[in-house]
C-alpha cells in the first residue's frame, strides 16, 4: 500500500495511538488540555510546524511520514517509507518533574516511549519497522529537539482499488 494514501494513514495511526497512551500523553504535560483529544494540533502535529513555539513553554511532538526515491530504479516494487518524529520541548520544560522516578530529559524521556511503541512492529508495512537514527541538538536558542527515524518496506502500490481500510 506504499502510496501517497499511506502517509496520512500512518500518521492518523500514530498519532491516535499516542493520545490514547498515558504514559506518553503525562511526558507531553500539557496541564492546559482536558482532553487528550485536544493534544492533536497543540502538541502533537502531523506535519512539522508549530507556531506557538515562540509564545509558550511547552513540549511538541511532530510527525511527518516520507516516500523516499527507490534507489534501485531496475526494481520499483518496493519502497522503504520513513516514519520521522521530532519531539521539541523549551528548555525550561526538560526536566520530568510529574513522573515519578523518571531521571531522563522530557524529549530523551518521550524517545524511549515512542521508541518502544513503534520499533519493532509490522503493522506499517510488509516488515517490521525498525529505528535508523534517534539524534538530539538545538532547534532554535531556547528549544532543544530529538529526532526519531523509523524505516520501513512496503509494496510500492496499492493490492487492491478499495482504499477504505481505516487503522
Amino acid at each position: 500500500m506504499a502510496n501517497s494514501s499511506f502517509i496520512g494513514k500512518v500518521k492518523k495511526k500514530i498519532i491516535k495511538e499516542f493520545i490514547k497512551d498515558n504514559d506518553i500523553v503525562q511526558a507531553i504535560n500539557a496541564s492546559e488540555i482536558t482532553t487528550t483529544e485536544k493534544l492533536v494540533g497543540t502538541h502533537i502535529f502531523n506535519y512539522h510546524q508549530n507556531p506557538d513555539t515562540i509564545n509558550k513553554v511547552m513540549t511538541f511532538i511532530t510527525i511527518q511520514v516520507h516516500m523516499p526515491p527507490n534507489l534501485r530504479y531496475t526494481d520499483t516494487t518496493f519502497i522503504k517509507p520513513t516514519i520521522e518524529i521530532w519531539i521539541i520541548s523549551h528548555k525550561t520544560h526538560m526536566t520530568v518533574d510529574n513522573v515519578p522516578k523518571v531521571i531522563s530529559n522530557r524529549n530523551d524521556y518521550l524517545s524511549e516511549l515512542i521508541d518502544r511503541k513503534l520499533n519493532g512492529r509490522s503493522d506499517f508495512g510488509i516488515n517490521k519497522l525498525i529505528l535508523k537514527s534517534n539524534v538530539e541538538g538545538c532547534y532554535q536558542q531556547d528549544y532543544i529537539y530529538r529526532t526519531l527515524i523509523f524505516e520501513g518496506l512496503d509494496l510500492n502500490d496499492s493490492l487492491c482499488d478499495d482504499d477504505s481500510q481505516e487503522w
